[in-house]
């Protein structure tokens, strides 16, 4: 990238949203901008470019508009003056009109200069948009209507979007915005170039999105251009990193937040985005809170939990203590992009470790910490309850596991001793498998079982203990023990 590029800007903050200044830092090749309404995202855009107006470009894809050429746009869509004046609110009635006017513009700009001189191809300009039109061919021409758009299947043109689909029409519009304002740049020699787009998912399918972001990403590299784009999509943001990785970092912005630093998009936050993101999943956002949990075992059982439908949580395994990692980004993402102040999540530690407290640097408004009452997820299964489900009071489990402990080998000793283990704050990580192969008639995971005693029965009595009010409140509501008996 060039070495004059920006990585950090201070641009004034609306009075409503406290005045004064918003600071950002930790800039990358491609940023997104996570905020909900109201947050200032659009100000914020329309801030940077007027920090450097010659050199940024803001888009705001509406859905307005022709794909003609409008004279009366020219002088417009020539100058960043003008485009300026043009793009000073969310909204604009001939967009469409502008960006194909910009095509002649483009043209009236590079004068009689040879391809030589502005090193790129004017009829390669448009190739990109195959990334996200793959059934059309695109080509731009230095007379009216100035492109040529073909379909592949039967090579017709069309010169109306009554003739392209929603989704067709405002990715071509979007495309050509970039790709001929970039056209312009490369005529002009400019240094620094950042394109600022404006929530450019709206009315886009899921699948659609993903091309998109393969498009941006590729622009981003082709034409050396910073691009921050403002969205509420997981999905985009997700499809962003896949093909950006290290080049993408991700700004949250709050209503009441100053300091915007890019944080770069990771492992985390990919699988984060993807489980937020996938459209057969957007509970997440919209009904059921996520679940974190520290591993593949409370994995298995909360899903089957989840299963039931009587819990109404989406689940996802954290590998152990990488679940503080896991909430404080989804903290991050919900608190940008929900505007619902109700929980939104829970991370579920054992017992066996304190529980994180929230602070002003790690706030637990979305994600709260929650913790089992017992050491850990294994110990469910010596419950009351479970061991009442399989047929055993206490007592006859533990004649049952001394009979067949000499069965399991090097097991055996700690099978033996099973009468000493303390049932809530014992550890019996070692010897839950062989525990539930002696016990179960059904020979079931441990894990299987305990997930579906839970998902069938509200818990009382010990296994309510164990599991603790803080999480039984959460996840079933907290109703008083008697009335859930």
């Amino acid at each position: 990238m060039h070495s004059n590029e920006i990585k950090s800007a201070q641009v004034n903050r609306p009075g409503y949203l406290g005045g004064g200044q918003w600071e950002l830092s930790g800039l990358n090749r491609v940023n997104v901008l996570l905020g909900r309404n109201g947050s200032g995202k659009s100000i914020l855009l329309r801030a940077l470019r007027d920090l450097s107006p010659d050199n940024s470009h803001y888009i705001v894809p509406e859905r307005t508009g022709d794909i003609t050429f409008e004279a009366g746009l020219i002088v417009e869509s020539v100058s960043s003056t003008g485009r300026r004046n043009r793009s000073q609110s969310n909204f604009s009635p001939n967009y469409r009109q502008g960006v194909v006017t910009r095509i002649q513009a483009y043209y009236t700009t590079r004068g009689t200069k040879k391809i030589g001189d502005i090193n790129h191809d004017p009829d390669e300009l448009m190739k990109s948009l195959s990334i996200v039109l793959p059934d059309f061919t695109v080509s731009v021409k230095s007379e009216n209507p100035f492109y040529d758009l073909k379909r592949i299947k039967d090579g017709s043109s069309v010169t109306s979007v009554n003739a392209l689909s929603s989704g067709e029409s405002q990715l071509l519009t979007l495309g050509m915005d970039i790709l001929t304002i970039v056209g312009v740049w490369e005529l002009e020699k400019v240094g620094e170039r950042i394109l600022l787009i404006d929530e450019p998912d709206a009315h886009i399918h899921p699948d659609l999105q993903i091309k998109f972001a393969d498009f941006l990403y590729t622009i981003s590299c082709e034409y050396d251009v910073r691009i921050i784009v403002a969205t509420h999509s997981t999905t985009l943001l997700s499809a962003l990193g896949q093909f950006g990785k290290e080049d993408v970092s991700i700004l949250y912005l709050r209503p009441d937040q100053t300091v915007v630093r890019g944080e770069k998009y990771d492992s985390v936050c990919k699988e984060l985005a993807n489980f937020l993101g996938g459209h057969l999943i957007m509970g997440p956002l919209f009904a059921a809170p996520v679940l974190l949990v520290e591993g593949d075992d409370d994995y298995r059982i909360w899903v089957q939990v989840a299963r039931s439908g009587k819990v109404d949580v989406c689940v996802l395994p954290c590998n152990g203590d990488e679940i503080k990692k896991y909430r404080r980004t989804l903290e991050n993402m919900f608190s940008a992009l929900s505007e619902n102040m109700n929980l939104r999540g829970l991370a579920l530690l054992d017992g066996d470790k304190p529980t994180p407290q929230s602070t002003s640097g790690s706030p637990q408004t979305y994600v709260p910490f929650v913790q089992l009452n017992c050491h850990e997820s294994e110990n469910l299964y010596l419950t009351d309850n479970l061991l009442s489900e399989l047929g055993y009071t206490w007592q006859e489990a533990i004649n049952k596991i001394q009979s067949e402990s000499n069965n399991y080998g090097n097991k055996s000793d700690a099978l033996q001793r099973i009468s000493e283990i303390d049932r809530r704050d014992g550890d019996i990580k070692n010897i839950i498998n062989e525990i539930a192969d002696i016990l179960d008639p059904k020979k079931l995971l441990w894990t299987v079982r305990v997930g579906k005693f839970l998902g069938g029965n509200t818990p009382n009595g010990m296994m309510r203990d164990f599991i603790g009010e803080d999480v039984v409140s959460a996840l079933w509501g907290g109703q008083p023990e008697a009335a859930l008996a």
